[in-house]
């Protein structure tokens, strides 16, 4: 009995594409350069714990978001950050519209959480008289410009992500004011358009159990608990120490 041959499978021939060209307006990956502008911000007299908060940071297109419980701190705590980015050699341009330029509790927090060498980079105006325009105006004037709060400005909460693009050398941040429910007044698109989404959260214990987290963080780690207080990192006792990591 004839047996049938077994019948080979057809080898496919398959082409590869010799190495294309680069097309404008993109680059390789594998010549994609490091960024040379990256820094660790270094906190109060040299303290590096608000550094170890953010991460390892990049100036291009920053912006920090600042929200939660009314007295929870998220002012003092953008004090410390205005001496952080003065003590990098930052200038910081602050807009203090809650509380303005003349209150004395500014001045007390000034005194608390800015440094005597890191003061001359740090400015402060109580006012926007024209709202998000007089933001612009002095965008370009500032390295670093704090924002407290974006709701008193009566702007769109889109205007932030312009201001992220229209001035990508300014590192922005900015306080967002919650409503009732718990969300930010105005929408919740710039916690997707920041780089650092940061909470700061109200203990029932007193303020000087309130501290800060990143819930978002491109930069770092989230969820580390930063002390407004103490201007420490919380020591976490259920969290594994790198030897038993």
């Amino acid at each position: 009995m004839l047996t049938q041959a077994p019948v080979l499978a057809k080898k496919v021939a398959t082409t590869t594409k010799s190495k294309a060209a680069v097309l404008p307006g993109f680059q390789s990956v594998d010549q994609l350069k490091k960024a040379e502008n990256t820094f660790k911000l270094k906190g109060h007299r040299g303290n590096g714990d608000i550094g170890k908060l953010l991460g390892d940071l990049e100036k291009y297109m920053l912006a920090i978001t600042i929200e939660g419980d009314q007295g929870a701190g998220k002012t003092r705590f953008t004090y410390q950050l205005a001496n952080a980015f003065a003590g990098s050699g930052f200038n910081v341009g602050v807009f203090s519209l809650e509380m303005g330029d003349k209150s004395d509790v500014v001045r007390k927090m000034i005194n608390s959480y800015i440094t005597k060498p890191n003061r001359s980079k740090v400015q402060l105006t109580g006012e926007a008289s024209e709202g998000i325009q007089t933001i612009r105006k002095y965008a370009k004037n500032f390295d670093v410009v704090i924002i407290d709060s974006w709701n008193k400005l009566d702007a769109d909460s889109s205007e932030f992500d312009k201001l992220r693009k229209d001035f990508p050398d300014t590192i922005w941040v900015v306080i967002f004011q919650r409503t009732t429910q718990g969300t930010i007044r105005g929408g919740t698109a710039p916690l997707y358009d920041a780089g650092i989404n940061l909470e700061a959260v109200k203990s029932d214990a007193g303020f000087e159990h309130n501290y800060v987290q990143a819930t978002k963080n491109r930069y770092g780690e989230t969820f580390i608990p930063y002390s407004i207080a103490t201007k420490k990192i919380v020591k976490q006792d259920n969290k594994p120490t790198e030897e038993q990591a």
